[in-house]
């Protein structure tokens, strides 16, 4: 038997005002592909050849150009043309790529693979509870299974048992489709994090299943991802039967499942302290135990956002205690970051912070301090190692050091502040471009706040200007 792999995978934001680009993608080939994804020993281990097709994954931003996916896609249909007597396909697809003149990709993917590979092969699909899943992607992809974390620490996990579903229904020569219902509800990802109930309590229903029924497989909730304006935005449950015979007894069960999740739509609020700009400037200064960590949820890159909004910046230099440190990592503006490499370290001087792309980037002038510059490292998920993800340079305004960026990047893990030589501890205050409160954050900060800023990923979603949503949803409508 043989199984091709590779990994595809964007969430796309409607609202960003630009486009993922090709240059954009981290993108693997051959086998680098194999080394990449947490899943080739399970495929080896039970005498299954691997074919590798691509590894492409970029950071969250604005849809997809047309022809980037096509690119990506063509790469991996070529490996399917080659190999269309494949027993197996496993791919990791993040579930929210939305490209321009196409639509979803994961679904154009699915539906181009299933063409050239008939209904004999089974696809299996790991993938992130952000997404958004259309109707019929059930009747094309055989197993796909989400994270049951938000923040995502089950990445590996996921990848891995989906692969091992993909194993056993190969062994047992099945062909069967999961069970699907989409739910009218969506939330902002922050609003639905799995470390407190609501979601909490809904994980534990489908852990139980997958660990105890035998006659369910895998059982996910997706929560979506509310930033993309398509027919198919909405929360999905999916429950893949452990066996062909057991198909209609997960119908029914995927059916009290979608009732149970939409019952719970009431719940969904914010997991610890929100508070809009200007309070969260005040009482991260006064009123919280220090180093306070605080995440700029409407300009959170990882939810597709330009990264270069500067009004928490704004906030503190209107309060300017000179007694308290504060770090802001990273805002995005390329030009000041350009300004930056023509000085020297310790050189003082005029810097015009802001993108001018919207309300949250108007420039700013500032007198700043450049302190150096770093490549910024990461990683993407644990088992790889951390690479450079932008670069970083910083400058001291004040009592405010500020990491200027050359590209949108967020900083949760504690790798990132490490490779520019920052520690998040030594400030009363450090601020990043995220949403959740990421576990590597909970780590160095005592106490936090999710500021409620505005930007593409503001999390007041009644707000936007939906043009496509199936209406009605919960809570842009009362239902």
């Amino acid at each position: 038997m043989k199984v091709i792999i590779g990994a595809f995978a964007h969430e796309s934001n409607d609202f960003c005002p630009k486009k993922t680009t090709r240059d954009m993608f981290e993108f693997y080939e051959g086998q680098d592909v194999i080394s990449h994804l947490p899943v080739g020993d399970i495929f080896s281990n039970a005498g299954i050849e691997i074919i590798p097709a691509i590894y492409a994954d970029a950071q969250s931003f604005g849809p997809v150009e047309e022809q980037t996916y096509l690119y990506f896609e063509n790469k991996i249909l070529e490996v399917v043309r080659a190999n269309p007597d494949a027993d197996g396909i496993w791919m990791f697809c993040h579930g929210a790529m939305n490209v321009e003149n196409i639509g979803s990709g994961e679904y154009r993917l699915a539906c181009d693979m299933r063409k050239i590979v008939g209904e004999n092969c089974v696809i299996s699909f790991g993938m992130d509870l952000h997404g958004n899943i259309e109707a019929d992607f059930a009747n094309q992809v055989n197993i796909f299974r989400c994270y049951h974390t938000a923040p995502h620490t089950d990445q590996v996990d996921t990848y891995r048992r989906t692969a091992q579903a993909l194993v056993y229904y190969l062994q047992n020569g099945y062909k069967t489709h999961c069970q699907m219902r989409k739910i009218p509800m969506i939330f902002p990802g922050e609003m639905a994090a799995t470390t407190v109930d609501p979601f909490k309590e809904i994980i534990r229903v489908i852990k139980k299943m997958e660990d105890e029924d035998p006659k369910v497989l895998c059982a996910s909730v997706f929560i979506g991802f509310a930033w993309t304006d398509a027919a198919r935005t909405s929360s999905t449950v999916v429950i893949v039967p452990s066996a062909p015979e057991y198909e209609e007894y997960c119908s029914q069960k995927t059916e009290a499942l979608a009732e149970f999740v939409f019952s719970k739509r009431t719940e969904f609020d914010f997991e610890m302290l929100s508070l809009p700009p200007e309070e969260t400037a005040v009482v991260s200064l006064y009123e919280l135990e220090s180093p306070v960590c605080v995440t700029d949820m409407g300009d959170n890159p990882t939810a597709g956002t330009t990264g270069g909004s500067n009004v928490l910046l704004k906030e503190y230099l209107k309060i300017d205690d000179k007694d308290k440190k504060v770090l802001i990592v990273g805002i995005f503006d390329k030009k000041a970051f350009g300004v930056c490499q023509t000085h020297k370290v310790g050189d003082t001087f005029d810097l015009t912070i802001g993108m001018d792309i919207d309300d949250v980037t108007r420039p700013m002038l500032v007198t700043a301090t450049y302190k150096g510059s770093h490549d910024v490292l990461g990683y993407t998920i644990p088992t790889t190692p951390p690479i450079k993800r932008c670069e970083g340079a910083t400058i001291s305004i004040g009592n405010i050091d500020v990491v200027i960026t050359d590209k949108a990047y967020a900083f949760t893990q504690e790798v990132n502040f490490r490779s520019c030589e920052l520690d998040p501890g030594m400030y009363d205050v450090f601020v990043t471009k995220f949403g959740y409160i990421f576990p590597e954050l909970k780590k160095m900060g005592k106490s936090f706040i999710m500021s409620n800023t505005p930007g593409e990923s503001y999390q007041m979603i009644t707000s936007f200007d939906y043009k496509k949503i199936k209406r009605p949803i919960y809570p842009i409508d009362k239902i």
